[in-house]
């Protein structure tokens, strides 16, 4: 099979697979809003798009992950096959491989500090243990920070000149340290990439806090577009700061009349169905 018809093999496979997965990611999103709003289901809608994209970008993030291991390689064959080769450029390869080291090191640091925050969200309500390990980590956030970037740059730096380091490490003992350091750099970050883009890419309507708000004569929660009319209830807020939301009242609205606002609420709201005041 020539690589043409190799890609319009994977294009037709997608073009066949992607309205399946859509359409179970939108009938999955239907029935988490019907259950946490209590209102019908075929009143919500989405798609997976953002989320394959998501995919997308951590699939390529993680190629350039691995981008320095095989530009070493590509120098070092290139080294042999070059027998003549004077010093400065030799001194170049290796500084342009550790620049690259480096930046990549930094990306996936700050990319998996971005999902620890994800993961910490996700994991507060669930119990104490988690509770206290969140509080923490938001209590010494400097120290958070430095560490996931940490391991970012430890598993760049470790992944690319492991052999090198066990080559030129005579002790047997420090040679076991930096692979044990080099082994939980890599492990850590793989980690926290993982469980954060499984956080990220679920359908958790119970968390979601960030609304858009329109106002008419009155202020409202916009909840879904159906049927070109906007799905809009009334809330008010308690003495904690609680949003309560009045699914039991929905009404629809006029899309193109009113003032619009996002809103992030901070906590999930409160749902006040047709059976609850």
């Amino acid at each position: 099979m020539s690589q043409k018809e190799f890609i319009m093999v994977i294009l037709g496979v997608c073009t066949v697979v992607y309205p399946l997965i859509n359409n179970f990611y939108k009938k999955a999103y239907q029935i988490s809003c019907e259950k946490f709003y209590g209102l019908p289901g075929k009143y919500f809608d989405s798609n997976i798009d953002t989320r394959l994209w998501y995919v997308g970008g951590i699939l390529v993030l993680l190629l350039i992950y691995l981008m320095p291991v095989f530009l070493k390689k590509f120098y070092e064959k290139r080294k042999k096959i070059e027998k003549r080769k004077k010093i400065e450029k030799r001194y170049f390869v290796k500084t342009e491989t550790i620049f690259w080291c480096i930046i990549i090191g930094l990306a996936i640091g700050l990319f998996n500090v971005y999902n620890l925050l994800e993961i910490m969200k996700q994991t507060h309500k669930t119990n104490n243990f988690f509770r206290t390990i969140n509080y923490w980590l938001n209590s010494n956030a400097g120290f958070t920070v430095d560490s996931v970037i940490g391991l970012g740059l430890f598993s760049a730096f470790g992944i690319t000149y492991i052999d090198k380091l066990q080559a030129i490490i005579k002790r047997k003992w420090f040679e076991n340290l930096i692979c044990i350091i080099v082994s939980v750099s890599f492990v850590m970050s793989l980690l926290l990439m993982f469980y954060g883009t499984m956080f990220k890419l679920s359908i958790s309507i119970e968390d979601k806090t960030k609304y858009e708000f329109v106002t008419y004569e009155r202020e409202y929660v916009v909840l879904s577009m159906y049927k070109e009319k906007l799905l809009i209830i009334p809330y008010e807020i308690n003495e904690k700061g609680q949003y309560i939301f009045k699914t039991n009242q929905y009404l629809f609205g006029e899309p193109y009349k009113g003032t619009y606002q996002y809103r992030d609420i901070k906590y999930s709201p409160k749902i006040a169905t047709s059976t609850e005041k």
